[in-house]
């Protein structure tokens, strides 16, 4: 009886089954239709590096084969409405490595996975290149960009470190040349200290992308940057001694240039007023004709200050000696 009654009114229940099966095909892809998410520029994750990287072997990423230029999801339009870039998760285990250094990219999402039609990127596979690791150290040059303040100029440049030790791929660490920092002093008036980046350049000095292959040991070093304080001061002049007899001093003398730029603090500048070339360096004893002497300033300067930048490191006096006249 149990059996006689499954098949009682058969065709009723086939029609309602057939009814039941369109519905769910009416709501699924009507409802809640399949579309498309396509995501731009998808990093790929590289797994077990260390397959390849054993004995001093590095590998390296080329063509920029590790960005997935496009990644096309396909899924129900509810689950692509709550899905982003940041859903995209981009693999490539390097232990699979073919025989061409070939790594397939795996993609999937972090979540609907299960409800996913299908995922595919533009780029099937990342391309390595195998090479030894190797080391090497540079001296860091540190220099300055723009131009301080009017009446000022830049003093000693120093850093609390000036050597950086780069790693990478024998190709990559090889490309590299130098390494230096630099500092903006525009419009300053004062002494800097900064934490400055490091840079590595090229032989013809374009400055080297520090990406993924290559690591330094500091990526950034302390630089104290002296902005000093210019002044303009006269240069006075001192004679001792007497000429031989029948000469005399006219009284005349030149000093060229007579007055100098200097530079130093300017807690020091304050107390500079001149710079003095001593009687002792202007001795005219015994003399029968004029006094010409050239003298380098910078020897006559007080501790802390230094010729300007762009100054004459020299000065040129003269001292006139004539006969005397007879009465």
């Amino acid at each position: 009886m149990q059996i006689l009654r499954l098949f009682h009114n058969w065709g009723l229940k086939l029609i309602s089954l057939v009814f039941a099966t369109c519905l769910w095909f009416f709501v699924t892809n009507y409802q809640d239709p399949e579309t498309v998410l396509t995501v731009n520029n998808v990093p790929v994750k590289l797994l077990h590096t260390d397959a390849v990287t054993q004995d001093g072997k590095v590998c390296i990423v080329l063509n920029d084969s590790d960005m997935i230029p496009v990644v096309t999801v396909t899924a129900p339009r509810s689950v692509v409405d709550s899905l982003g870039a940041e859903n995209i998760v981009a693999t490539a285990d390097v232990a699979d490595i073919a025989t061409d250094n070939t790594v397939p990219i795996i993609l999937t999402t972090n979540k609907y996975s299960d409800s996913i039609t299908s995922i595919v990127g533009s780029s099937r596979n990342v391309l390595l290149s195998i090479e030894d690791e190797q080391q090497a150290s540079f001296t860091i040059e540190a220099a300055v960009t723009g131009n301080v303040a009017e009446g000022y100029q830049i003093g000693n440049i120093s850093m609390e470190q000036n050597q950086v030790r780069v790693k990478g791929p024998a190709s990559e660490v090889e490309r590299v040349k130098s390494a230096g920092v630099s500092v903006d002093v525009s419009d300053v008036e004062s002494s800097i200290s900064t934490n400055a980046e490091i840079h590595l350049y090229d032989e013809d000095g374009v400055d080297i992308d520090i990406d993924k292959n290559l690591t330094l040991n500091i990526d950034k070093v302390m630089v104290n940057v002296e902005v000093l304080a210019q002044k303009e001061i006269p240069v006075k002049i001192a004679i001792s001694g007497t000429p031989a007899d029948g000469y005399r001093l006219t009284g005349e003398t030149t000093v060229e240039p007579g007055r100098i730029t200097v530079a130093g603090k300017k807690s020091v500048l304050e107390n500079v007023t001149e710079v003095s070339i001593p009687s002792s360096e202007l001795n005219v004893t015994g003399r029968n004709k004029s006094l010409a002497k050239t003298f380098i300033i910078a020897n006559y300067l007080p501790d802390g200050v230094q010729l300007a930048e762009g100054e004459l490191d020299t000065v040129r006096v003269t001292v006139e000696i004539v006969p005397t006249e007879e009465e």
